[in-house]
């Protein structure tokens, strides 16, 4: 896998049912270098959040996280870090780097 980008700032994270919380993310985005993958984008991201808003956002599967430049991305958390920070990654279109 190649590195392409990292992504980092503050924004907010919303989810479905309770609204939005402020958040701070880093978005790592890579590219499949081979393979029947090749050339396809990959992320990985950590977000800080609210612990109410992250455990919302987990039970409902996806949220939206708002970038500080107001482009919102699809986000899937994949697993909790502790109360306050999840890894997370794009489920939607990539966010613009």
């Amino acid at each position: 896998m190649q590195h392409v980008a990292t992504l980092s700032g503050d924004g907010w994270l919303r989810t479905r049912e309770t609204g939005s919380a402020a958040a701070t993310y880093r978005i790592e985005i890579y590219r499949h270098t081979g393979g029947p993958e090749h050339g396809r984008l990959v992320t990985h991201g950590v977000i800080a959040a609210e612990g109410w808003a992250l455990a919302v956002a987990r039970l409902e599967g996806a949220a939206v996280l708002v970038q500080q430049t107001g482009e919102a991305i699809d986000v899937r958390l994949t697993s909790m870090g502790s109360d306050t920070t999840a890894s997370f990654i794009v489920t939607g279109k990539m966010p613009a780097f």
